[in-house]
């Protein structure tokens, strides 16, 4: 299809809920329109953490090239910021060399902060991330995040209730400034991206996306998630790692240790994963721009690459 089209000029981007097809159709996408992939979702970044973050599988690596996947250690942290900053470079990268930059991914944050910018926020507060340390781990890191809900619910809707990591530093910011991280990074978003976009948001109804989220989970991380956690412990890799605050491995930590059930842990993880995709359905429902499709459409290819087309001229 590609054939006879200008040079791009700009960025699409395929965002939505887990379990929705965003992964598949950027590849398609960048099949048809000789693009690549810019992956902007927080734990497929993670070396060893694929069965469950619907990681691209090796073969759909090998279709088109793929960029942000595998390139940190479970024990690293991985911000907005520095996702921000680096896919910018990688999608100026790709529009130099001729071809589409497509970014793909739930992240809904990070989608944000690629297009409109991020706060850069205050150094880091040793005593006051100590403190704030103790109380996850005495009270867990949903007492964190139950912190930043009540100072910014804004910016709590943004994080997992698992993930410390993100919730200490919003919650960082909140208490060194005295104002309302959310706000701030409304008010001095830093760089953005200034170059045209195309940002296609894929939708399906509650019941169809609960069905798919319930048979991906059945159908690959229920066998593979707990050998995979396994070797991840035996490798090393802390369960307060923040890698792990990716929803499944916590809750088969806890399976492998004999604190749940595998019905509980299925349950449990089945339950945070829809409490996410509704989270990030009403992340997405705020964002402005979007082109909303039906994630199940016949059509869908041909329509996103129909309002893609726009890039090219």
């Amino acid at each position: 299809m590609r054939g006879g089209l200008e040079r791009p000029g700009g960025i699409l981007a395929i965002a939505g809920p887990t379990a929705s097809g965003k992964t598949e159709l950027a590849i398609r996408v960048a099949e048809e329109l000789d693009g690549e992939v810019i992956s902007a979702d927080a734990f497929a970044v993670y070396r060893g953490l694929d069965a469950g973050t619907a990681k691209p599988r090796a073969e759909e690596l090998s279709r088109v090239p793929h960029h942000l996947i595998d390139i940190k250690d479970p024990a690293d942290f991985y911000s907005a910021g520095e996702f921000a900053e680096t896919a910018r470079r990688i999608a100026n990268d790709i529009l130099a060399r001729g071809r589409l930059p497509i970014l793909c991914g739930g992240t809904g944050f990070y989608v944000r902060a690629f297009f409109d910018g991020l706060f850069v926020g205050p150094k880091r507060d040793t005593a006051l991330r100590g403190a704030l340390k103790v109380i996850e781990e005495k009270r867990g890191a949903p007492h964190l995040h139950r912190m930043l809900r009540l100072l910014d619910p804004v910016a709590g809707d943004a994080v997992s209730e698992n993930d410390w990591a993100r919730s200490m530093r919003y919650l960082e910011i909140a208490f060194t400034t005295g104002r309302r991280p959310s706000r701030l990074f409304v008010e001095a978003p830093g760089e953005r991206w200034e170059r045209p976009s195309v940002k296609v948001y894929l939708a399906l109804p509650r019941p169809t996306l609960y069905e798919r989220i319930e048979c991906r989970f059945k159908g690959s991380m229920v066998s593979a998630l707990p050998n995979e956690v396994r070797g991840l412990l035996a490798r090393g890799v802390s369960p307060a790692a923040p890698s792990f605050a990716a929803i499944g491995y916590r809750e088969t930590v806890e399976l492998l240790a004999g604190r749940l059930s595998e019905s509980e842990w299925e349950e449990e993880v089945l339950r945070a994963t829809r409490h996410f995709a509704k989270r990030q359905e009403t992340w997405f429902r705020k964002e402005v721009g979007l082109i909303t499709l039906r994630a199940d459409a016949p059509d869908l290819l041909e329509r996103t690459c129909r309002h893609a087309l726009a890039l090219f001229s």
